[in-house]
């Protein structure tokens, strides 16, 4: 047998090390992956099964009077709160039914996932907050589904009643979303989208309007379409790490005006504005200098037309302003 020289040495225990390390990591991660098995089967069936829940949004109640006063009247048009949290899914917000319940179907597993609904009372006032969110570690769930389909993924509707006063906040994070609140009767918006695509749309037009809109886009890409049609009087997106396009387009009120602010960093923020309203634009970069928007020609000439005064600031990021 021939005599292996120094180099050939080398390579071969280096080859031998190589495969020893390579063969370590194989085994521990299978060691992972069926203890991360083992614990999510620990908490039961996590097979999907269909689910639907109607939640009675609390309307707001009026404290006691103090003795021989005469009682504070709760007016009829009072807002009701509304909170709702959703984490680790794919998720549709739409108008549902006429009524004081809120809809919830879809599927997921209970075993993994909880969806629960509590009423709180803070300064005197009763806010309802339906919250989704997972039970299992997520190092488990995600080294349990290796090699497994991903049609388990959680995928919940959530119909939101139509001609109820709302204040409405919506928090959305780790999954999808397609949220449109056309036709609601919503008084204020927040919106906290972060870490993953979502579309916002107001499809058909808010009878009364918003007073404030507020979104808040995080690692993530954030769409909004039909800004016209929520007809809010203030607007305020911030956001980082990301993308986000909004188009003002919509039934906005004739001679109304609006204030709509964007601050962004770390990605793009993309603004079009149609030219049947009137525009007042001032778009800053990172350095604070002011940019110029582009004249259209074919922008209305209508004193009546609504007039929306945009203010787009970035930093790490590009800013575009167009009209359509």
């Amino acid at each position: 047998m021939k005599k292996l020289s120094g180099w050939q040495k080398v390579g071969l225990f280096a080859g031998v090390g190589c495969f020893s390390v390579v063969a370590i990591v194989v085994i521990g991660f299978a060691i992972a992956v069926a203890y991360a098995r083992s614990t999510l089967a620990d908490l039961g069936d996590t097979t999907p099964t269909r689910v639907e829940r109607a939640i009675v949004i609390q309307a707001p109640t009026a404290e006691a009077p103090a003795p021989g006063s005469k009682p504070d009247a709760v007016t009829a048009g009072e807002p009701m709160q509304l909170r709702v949290e959703l984490q680790e899914g794919s998720f549709d917000i739409k108008p549902g039914s006429p009524g004081g319940r809120v809809q919830v179907e879809g599927e997921f597993s209970e075993a993994l996932y909880e969806l629960t609904e509590r009423t709180d009372t803070d300064n005197g006032k009763t806010r309802t907050t339906i919250r989704f969110r997972s039970k299992a570690p997520a190092w488990a769930r995600f080294l349990g589904g290796m090699g497994r389909s991903g049609n388990d993924q959680p995928r919940l509707t959530v119909s939101i009643p139509p001609g109820v006063p709302i204040d409405l906040t919506l928090n959305v994070t780790m999954g999808e979303s397609r949220i449109d609140l056309g036709g609601l009767t919503l008084s204020e918006l927040g919106l906290d989208l972060s870490m993953g695509n979502h579309e916002v749309d107001f499809r058909t037009p808010m009878a009364d309007g918003l007073q404030r809109l507020r979104l808040s886009a995080r690692m993530g890409n954030v769409s909004v379409e039909n800004l016209g049609n929520a007809r809010a009087k203030s607007f305020d997106a911030s956001g980082s790490m990301g993308n986000v396009t909004a188009d003002l387009g919509g039934e906005w009120r004739p001679g109304s005006e609006a204030e709509l602010s964007f601050t962004h960093s770390m990605g793009e923020v993309r603004v079009k504005v149609p030219t049947k309203v009137r525009l007042e634009a001032d778009v800053r970069d990172s350095e604070g200098q002011k940019s110029n928007v582009p004249g259209d020609a074919d922008q209305t000439t209508d004193p009546k037309a609504p007039l929306l005064r945009v203010r787009v600031s970035t930093s790490m990021g590009e800013s575009r302003v167009t009209r359509y």
